[in-house]
């Protein structure tokens, strides 16, 4: 028995995958989570809102599909290395328009990407959102002039 718990014991320090594995469940390891900030400030263009927006996955987030809700109202399906974000315009707390964009991201590098929201044009705030995911932010428009 002494000799299968020492076999065992240098097995594990003398293979690396073993060792790799042991140290993972010792470590503590982080969520995944999505890094979402805005480059330029939403603004007005005609009818039209429009941000640039600064998207980075980290620890090898996994993209979610949008819902049926989402895909319904015209959301993009991901594709490989790539998130859907939602813009959503409002007024005062009311919801007048959304817009959606696929941005290109992999573990730890920023996408970017311009957003749009048509028919968006006296809206006071723009929320952005990744989907699937709990993040968002949150830009507000001048409005007084």
């Amino acid at each position: 028995m002494a000799g299968a718990v020492t076999a065992a014991v240098l097995a594990a320090v003398v293979v690396p995958e073993v060792r790799e594995e042991l140290a993972r469940s010792f470590t503590r390891q982080d969520r995944p989570y999505a890094e979402l900030y805005f480059i330029e400030l939403p603004s007005q263009a005609g009818t039209r809102l429009r941000a640039r927006v600064a998207f980075t996955p980290h620890g090898a987030m996994p993209a979610a599909e949008p819902s049926a809700k989402d895909r319904a109202e015209g959301a993009p399906r991901p594709g490989p290395d790539s998130f859907v974000l939602k813009a959503e315009a409002a007024r005062d707390g009311e919801h007048l328009a959304t817009g959606w964009a696929r941005v290109r991201a992999v573990d730890g590098r920023a996408g970017v990407v311009d957003m749009t929201v048509p028919g968006a044009g006296d809206a006071d705030e723009l929320r952005v959102s990744v989907a699937g995911r709990p993040e968002y932010i949150v830009g507000h428009l001048d409005t007084t002039g």
